[in-house]
Parts: C-alpha cells; structure tokens; sequence
C-alpha cells in the first residue's frame, strides 16, 4: 500500500525512536534531519569565534575529610565583535557525547575552581563563565576570553560534540512534526572530536574531526 505523506512522516519518526535516536534530544534530532541549512550568504551579524581544543581538569574541593577530586572538560574561546554595532553576546554550550547524551556546562562557577582554570591556561584574563554574558563593543580591543566547563562527561568517552550558539543573529522558523508548533532555530556552530589514547593507556587526546554549522 502507498504511504501518505503524513503516514511517511510518522512511520520517519516512529522508527528513530525505536532506534533510540530520539531519546536524548527529539530537537536535536528533528533539527539535523528536517531543519533549514544556514544560508551561504546571510546577512544576520555574526560574531569572531577562536576556540582552543578541550581539555581536562582535575580539581580538588572541599578539606580533611570532605576532600574530593573532580574531573573536568573545559573549552576557552575568545570572542571578538567584528561587525559595525555593539552586540549582546549570550552564549549556550552543549555537549553530545558518542552514545547519545546531552551534558550542560557547569554553573556556578566557585571562585577556587575559576583560578584553578586560569592556572591551567596561563590566561589571567579569563571571564568567569556566568560573568561572560552581555554587551560585546566593537573591535580587537573589546574582545573577551572566557571558557566553557563540563563535570558529566565519562572517563571513557570516545568523542563528542560541542555545539554552541549565541554567535551569530541567524534564525529559522520550523513546524515542530511531533507536535505542529513552530520551534525557533538559531545558527550554531558545531565542533566534533574524537578522542584517542584510551587503548594504549595514554591521556586522552581530543582530535577535531569536523567543524560546520547547523539550525538548531
């Protein structure tokens, strides 16, 4: 029998939910299967983005006791307003790890832990990551340092990808299938690595395998 274009699409969505790919994020997946692509030429703003690959992080807290070691991915970037009018920059990061789930940054950064990264990146001008947001003036000279921290990332994780958004003023209106309502896509740029060393027993290596950009 011919399937109707409505019945395609349900037997489309029905089949990537048994496969699990629904699972973590359905506007993850809804996004990269039936989104609009960013536009070749877009005349949207978009902001100067220079990132440094990821990195680990192990921090203690606490004291006597109470002490306790904390493994960290952390991600600095410098963002600089190349355009010809003030911007506010509000950026969102995200992580997909290999098997499908989603972790946040970290929030709430304590100021221990906010000097323990600048140590580690011998920038003394990093922004505190809840500070960072706001309104980005024109030039080189205004530009900021900050960085992006994740706790929920496992030891043995294969590779990831991180997306962020904030970066640029493109947006898309798209019909959400699963539930008819229109759904705001934003320009984000997506960073995928793959980690080795785990075989050989070396620390691990994030390798940027591929760099695009996606509605999202």
């Amino acid at each position: 029998m011919r399937l109707m274009p409505k019945a395609l699409v349900r037997f489309s969505l029905s089949v990537l939910l048994a496969a699990g790919l629904l699972a973590a994020s359905p506007s993850l997946v809804l996004a990269r299967h039936l989104a609009p692509r960013p536009r070749l030429l877009s005349r949207s703003w978009q902001i100067k983005f220079i990132w440094h690959a990821p990195s680990r992080l192990f921090h203690m807290s606490g004291a006597g006791r109470h002490r306790q070691l904390h493994k960290y991915w952390f991600v600095t970037y410098t963002v600089t307003n190349t355009t010809r009018r003030d911007l506010f920059f509000i950026p969102t990061f995200q992580i997909m790890l290999d098997g499908g789930g989603l972790v946040a940054p970290k929030v709430g950064i304590t100021p221990r832990l906010y000097r323990a990264v600048k140590r580690a990146t011998g920038n003394p001008f990093l922004i505190d990551p809840d500070m960072v947001s706001g309104k980005l003036l024109q030039g080189a000279d205004n530009a900021k340092d900050s960085f992006a921290i994740f706790s929920r990332i496992p030891s043995g994780v294969r590779g990831f990808r991180i997306f962020i958004s904030g970066l640029s003023g493109e947006t898309a209106v798209q019909k959400d299938p699963l539930n008819g309502k229109p759904v705001v896509l934003h320009k984000t740029l997506v960073l995928d690595y793959r980690i080795g060393g785990h075989a050989i027993n070396l620390s691990p290596a994030p390798i940027l395998v591929k760099k695009y950009w996606v509605m999202r």
